[in-house]
């Protein structure tokens, strides 16, 4: 199943040396704008690394982040993560992180892209979701790019930073995914 080979990107376990380029896009203030967690500081983030690199694949209840690696550079620019909510009704969520540095290139969508494809031919996943703060505007324009529809609008949801945000909920089907990759084709 891993790891995954794309045009650019290598998605793959996480692994100890991906500690100094983890931390790097990690503990920028913008990463963690819209997450109800503060940055991961040295220790926790080497704790992160080795709870996913053991993570057994479709383990439930628990996100299992993928390191987003760069092939030209062997550089790890951020990770995809999928949890499997119920095994019983093969239902998931996904979700995405990437630095900075290396947004607006696609990067991000061909990562995504790669995981919705994991998640429903390897995990074995029926139904994912994704979600994301309202004020999100790139994570939003994300799930409709992968071909996800809007199903909720959460008011007051996530209280942080001292202010209530509001969070949407996208979905997508195995059978749409399917559907969209024949369209494609």
């Amino acid at each position: 199943m891993l790891p995954i080979e794309t045009e650019r990107l290598a998605v793959r376990r996480m692994e100890d040396g991906d500690l100094g380029d983890f931390l790097e896009y990690e503990q920028r203030p913008e990463h963690t704008r819209y997450l109800a967690r503060g940055p991961y500081v040295e220790g926790r983030a080497r704790e992160f690394i080795a709870q996913m690199r053991d993570l057994e694949i479709g383990a439930e209840g628990t996100y299992l982040h993928l390191a987003l690696e760069l092939k030209a550079t062997g550089k790890m620019i951020g990770t995809v993560c999928v949890k499997v909510a119920s095994q019983a009704h093969r239902q998931g969520d996904i979700g995405w992180f990437l630095h900075g540095d290396y947004q607006g290139r696609g990067l991000a969508t061909e990562a995504s892209r790669a995981l919705v494809a994991f998640a429903f031919a390897d995990v074995g996943l029926h139904r994912i979701t994704a979600h994301c703060d309202a004020a999100n505007e790139r994570s939003r324009r994300m799930m409709e790019r992968l071909g996800m529809r809007r199903e909720a609008h959460f008011r007051h949801a996530a209280f942080f930073d001292g202010v209530w945000h509001d969070q949407y909920l996208y979905a997508m089907l195995a059978e749409e995914w399917i559907a969209k990759i024949g369209e494609n084709a």
